[in-house]
């Protein structure tokens, strides 16, 4: 599988003569551009067909450059599978300079690193691995030399690369993507199909698109959550992070937009027996102006989207099988009144702060209001005083002076069912300060 990527090959024949075809240079970002003006439905066309594409295409340079005082006949020399595991632990550490050796009958010394760069960037069940990890490598640059013994080619590579974030920004996405994961209250009765949608919806709610690409930043995922802009490849990578944590099956798909030379990138997801599109670049745009979900869950004939030739092989189809069709026809009434009241119940709450008899409450989504109870009995099982209110904030009056006051709150909303609510938050206390006497 070609990736992305700016390549500078250099060759040193040192026994015997060798025919090694330059690596292939491709376009490096997935970019869009668009109007972030007010959209409304009789825009959407002009929308996708004023994308603008941004591309940075790498170079390929051919040099006869000696690599830094490495002795060749000293090296380890091992298999693919094993340069790939050192490129991999490379990558997961932001190193940016390394050496692999490898050996091989093979004299198609670009086809080999090719595949050293698949097998490290494969997917597996780890969230900062796979394709989390491969976008977030802004471009690389690989030496090489080889030399054939014993009918084997001995290649030495050099790869250098560079990264959108640092190792902190990637621990900080590491915290935002379980918090996200925590306010979202997942249960266990949660499904597939509600993570998902959850996780879209949050992204596209918190995330716009990137108007300047001045700072590199705006292609990762922690643009995307802690500037709360990103392009399309940044929208891509988020919504990997967060479901693959959630253990979903996705991909990011590298690919071009309605006219075919705009690059575009969005996401697959797996439900059930087949993977499904979502683009939540475009659908966070189209937001803004209430139209939803024109982007989410489609099937295989994605409207305005092309995948890379890779993206859409028989290999591919046999380990990604696409649904012919949509998920649902209608998303906006797929859920019913029981499974949103049951997604509410689940919320979690929390006594964020207490400032004298002063309290401030965590939001919960979708709420009504909230009910405080406060009493001088921590079981709540006599003098109990409950409260009604919208606010998140408030302040308890005429406490008793000198007493130590137990409090707590749930989160309730009103629905066709009837009033459901969260369960109670952890009960936090209070103690008001005796007055003496002067």
């Amino acid at each position: 599988m070609k990736k992305i990527i700016s390549i500078i090959m250099a060759l040193v024949m040192l026994v015997t003569p060798v025919n090694i075809t330059s690596v292939k240079a491709d376009q490096i970002y997935n970019i869009e551009k668009s109007s972030q003006s007010q959209i409304t439905e009789n825009k959407i066309e002009k929308l996708i067909s004023s994308q603008k594409a941004d591309i940075r295409t790498g170079t390929v340079k051919i040099e006869n450059k000696k690599l830094e005082s490495i002795s060749l006949p000293r090296a380890n020399y091992g298999t693919i599978n094993q340069a790939a595991t050192t490129l991999k632990k490379a990558m997961l550490a932001h190193q940016s300079t390394l050496y692999v050796f490898v050996k091989s009958k093979s004299s198609a010394a670009d086809q080999i690193y090719y595949d050293i760069e698949d097998k490290a960037a494969s997917v597996t069940d780890n969230p900062v691995e796979g394709d989390y990890m491969f976008w977030d490598i802004s471009n690389r640059d690989v030496s090489y030399r080889a030399q054939k013994s014993n009918g084997y080619y001995l290649y030495q590579f050099l790869i250098k690369i560079k990264y959108f974030t640092t190792l902190e920004q990637r621990s900080l996405v590491d915290d935002k993507v379980n918090q996200i994961i925590e306010e979202l209250g997942f249960t266990s009765e949660t499904t597939d199909y509600e993570k998902v949608k959850a996780v879209y919806d949050y992204v596209c709610k918190h995330v716009t698109y990137a108007q300047s690409l001045d700072d590199e930043i705006v292609f990762t995922a922690y643009s995307a959550l802690y500037n709360g802009e990103a392009v399309c490849q940044g929208y891509a990578q988020l919504i990997y992070r967060i479901l693959k944590q959630l253990g979903i099956s996705v991909r990011v798909i590298p690919g071009y937009g309605k006219d075919k030379t705009v690059r575009h990138g969005w996401n697959i997801v797996k439900l059930g027996d087949y993977y499904y599109n979502l683009d939540a670049t475009w659908d966070s745009q189209l937001s803004q102006a209430g139209i939803r979900y024109r982007y989410f869950l489609k099937g295989d004939n994605f409207k305005d989207h092309t995948r890379d030739d890779q993206y859409k092989n028989s290999d591919f189809y046999r380990n990604y099988p696409m649904a012919a069709s949509d998920y649902i026809s209608d998303v906006q009434n797929e859920q019913s009144e029981k499974t949103k009241n049951s997604f509410f119940e689940n919320q979690k709450t929390k006594i964020k702060n207490i400032s004298k008899n002063k309290i401030k409450l965590k939001k919960v989504k979708n709420a009504t209001g909230y009910k405080i109870q406060y009493s001088l009995n921590k079981k709540f099982k006599k003098k109990v005083r409950t409260i009604k209110t919208k606010k998140t904030t408030y302040k308890i009056k005429k406490l008793k002076k000198g007493k130590t006051y137990y409090i707590r709150y749930k989160a309730y909303r009103n629905s066709s069912e009837g009033q459901v609510s969260t369960d109670w938050s952890k009960i936090k206390k209070i103690k008001t300060i005796k007055r003496t006497k002067k």
